[in-house]
C-alpha cells in the first residue's frame, strides 16, 4: 500500500467513518429520548384528566375546574400524540440507529495500512474499502427519501 493510501485511509476513517458514526448515535439518541419525554408527559396528562374526571364526579371543591380539566387535559394528550406522529420521532430514531449499524457493518473490515501480511492491503482494497462504506451512506439516504414519500401519503390520505 503506497503512503498516500495510508495517509488517506487515517482520514478517511478519522473525518467520514467515525464522524459519521458519532452523528447517528447522537441524533438516535436524541429522538429516543424525544419519543419518551413525549410519551410521559402524555401519559401524565391523561393520568391528571382521569384524577380530573374522578374529582369532577363528586362534591369536593371546584366541580366545574375538575370539569374542564377532565375535558382539555385529554385534548392536550392527543394533541401531543399528534405532534409525536408529525414529527415520526420514532422513525427517524430506528433510520439513525440502521444507518449506524450498516456503516458499522461496512467498515468493520477495514484494510490494515500496516500490512499484517508480506506487502498489505493493495490500493484496490481501500477503494472497495471506501466504495462499500459510501453505499451504506447512500442507504441512508434512500432511506429518508421513503419516510418522506410516507409523510407525504399520509398527508394526501387525511385530505
Amino acid at each position: 500500500m503506497s503512503q498516500r493510501s495510508r495517509e488517506l485511509l487515517a482520514f478517511y476513517r478519522k473525518q467520514r467513518i467515525t464522524d459519521q458514526l458519532g452523528f447517528y448515535t447522537s441524533r438516535q439518541e436524541q429522538f429516543e429520548r424525544a419519543t419518551g419525554q413525549a410519551l410521559a408527559i402524555s401519559a401524565t396528562l391523561l393520568g391528571f384528566a382521569t384524577a380530573a374526571s374522578a374529582l369532577a364526579g363528586t362534591a369536593l371543591g371546584w366541580a366545574k375546574v375538575w370539569s374542564a380539566l377532565a375535558a382539555i387535559l385529554p385534548a392536550i394528550s392527543t394533541a401531543l400524540a399528534a405532534y409525536i406522529a408529525l414529527y415520526a420521532f420514532e422513525q427517524q430514531s430506528k433510520i439513525y440507529g440502521d444507518a449506524a449499524r450498516a456503516l458499522q457493518v461496512a467498515s468493520r473490515t477495514t484494510p490494515d495500512p500496516g500490512g499484517g501480511r508480506d506487502q498489505g492491503p493493495s490500493d484496490e482494497n481501500v477503494t472497495e474499502f471506501v466504495r462499500r462504506v459510501e453505499e451504506a451512506l447512500r442507504q441512508e439516504q434512500a432511506q429518508w427519501g421513503q419516510l418522506t414519500s410516507q409523510i407525504q401519503v399520509s398527508d394526501r390520505a387525511k385530505e
